[in-house]
């Protein structure tokens, strides 16, 4: 069973962690000031005042523990940040080596992303295709079916199909294409199929 980290067991387990990494004399990873004894021994010989030196203890053990509170959220974003990166790496991985043809495109019918068989299928490099309107790589007749359908997500539809042929191919070979939008104004999924 995974271990859940100290965020996801709440603010008042966070600060116990804390506590216990400064009672273990863990000093933080910052370049802050010194954590344990030593950090209260320098505060200590600051007070000037014998009546005032337990608050200002007080204050220093509540700074420590909220600066390592601040480590841990940092260790924390770190590993997120890293798991983030390694889903992102595999996605992109998965949708390269689809054995179908993938697109996806913005709102307004740029394409953002072209897998290697869809690529191949508009007849140019993936890289040549992102930031180009779809209309641009289709023939030329079919380009309307591309608005009619850009057209009709955009009031609501979340599913559409036509056929289209790239611009590159012959007239015969087409592809029925379907196009997914999960939430309207956001990016497209488009999948090409070969048409029977």
């Amino acid at each position: 069973m995974p271990t859940l980290n100290p965020l996801q067991k709440g603010p008042q387990q966070l600060r116990v962690k804390a506590e216990e990494r400064l009672k273990g004399g863990n000093p933080p990873p910052t370049r802050g000031w010194p954590t344990g004894a030593q950090a209260l021994a320098l505060l200590h010989s600051l007070a000037s005042s014998p009546a005032s030196a337990g608050d200002a203890l007080k204050l220093l053990h509540e700074l420590q523990v909220h600066q390592v509170e601040l480590d841990l959220q940092h260790e924390q974003a770190d590993a997120e940040r890293q798991q983030l990166v390694e889903s992102l790496q595999s996605a992109a991985k998965l949708f390269d080596a689809a054995p179908f043809g993938y697109l996806t495109m913005e709102p307004d019918g740029t394409v953002a992303a072209v897998n290697r068989i869809a690529a191949a299928w508009l007849g140019v490099k993936s890289e040549q295709c992102t930031g180009r309107p779809l209309e641009d790589l289709v023939h030329a007749d079919d380009r309307l079916a591309i608005k009619e359908l850009l057209q009709s997500l955009r009031e609501g539809s979340g599913r559409q199909k036509c056929l289209l042929r790239s611009k590159s191919q012959s007239d015969a070979v087409q592809a029925l294409v379907t196009v997914e939008s999960a939430v309207p104004g956001t990016s497209l999924l488009l999948a090409f199929m070969p048409a029977d």
